[in-house]
């Protein structure tokens, strides 16, 4: 996830909502042999319920999917950013990514492995191409907790509009191909033990937020990714 060169309103928005997954996915857990946080040692340490308190005092209207505030409304950008954000955060702390933690389960499959992963990987096959990006978050297990195959499974947090023409969905998820190439990589073990998904907290409803990666093999993303590397940004 390459910081944007020049930061509109949406995607400074989407950097604070990164920032906070980041020691939201972290808190808590017990980052001892793990590769936590990049930016977590200018942090002050908060628990999950303490920056959860901190949420703005936003609810989500599932109906419409829109914010609505308890206090009189306004027309204000400023606060509509800010209830946006905190429905964001509340969309987080409600979906399933929230309960990996060790608090909730006794399997180690379900902690977080890390939060805004620097990776900066040279691609061989490729012309020796260098790769400068983070991962949003990474967990222990894959997308199904009982799949014993799977070592980890890349998160990727999205703030903006979710796709939903075929060509569109598929542009997106190369960034999940590209995500798992290079995790495999970096960590040494093979590419099918890694899963990855979209997850689109603009998203109202829970069953519509997730789009996951597909089982592609080493060859086809490599095919794909001759094409291109796949950008990406903090507001997409």
């Amino acid at each position: 996830r390459p910081i944007p060169h020049v930061a509109s309103p949406a995607a400074q928005l989407g950097t604070r909502f990164h920032a906070w997954a980041e020691r939201f996915i972290m808190a808590d857990a017990d980052v001892d042999g793990i590769g936590g946080t990049e930016g977590a040692a200018g942090m002050a340490a908060q628990s999950r319920a303490e920056l959860i308190a901190l949420i703005g005092d936003t609810q989500v209207d599932a109906d419409n999917g829109g914010v609505q505030s308890q206090d009189a409304p306004s027309q204000d950008a400023q606060l509509r950013d800010e209830r946006k954000l905190a429905a964001w955060q509340r969309r987080l702390v409600a979906s399933p990514w929230a309960k990996r933690r060790p608090a909730e389960s006794t399997w180690s499959e379900r902690r977080p492995a890390w939060a805004e992963r620097q990776i900066v990987v040279s691609i061989p096959q490729l012309g020796d191409v260098i790769v400068n990006g983070k991962l949003d978050a990474v967990f222990f297990g894959g997308l199904d907790e009982t799949d014993e195959t799977k070592r980890y499974t890349v998160v990727d947090w999205k703030t903006g509009v979710k796709p939903r023409k075929p060509d569109e969905i598929k542009e997106k998820l190369a960034q999940l191909d590209l995500y798992r190439l290079l995790l495999a990589a970096m960590e040494g073990v093979p590419l099918d033990a890694i899963d990855a998904c979209l997850y689109y907290v603009s998203e109202p409803h829970e069953a519509d937020r997730e789009l996951d990666a597909l089982d592609k093999t080493e060859e086809e993303i490599l095919a794909e990714l001759s094409y291109g590397i796949p950008q990406q940004s903090d507001n997409d």
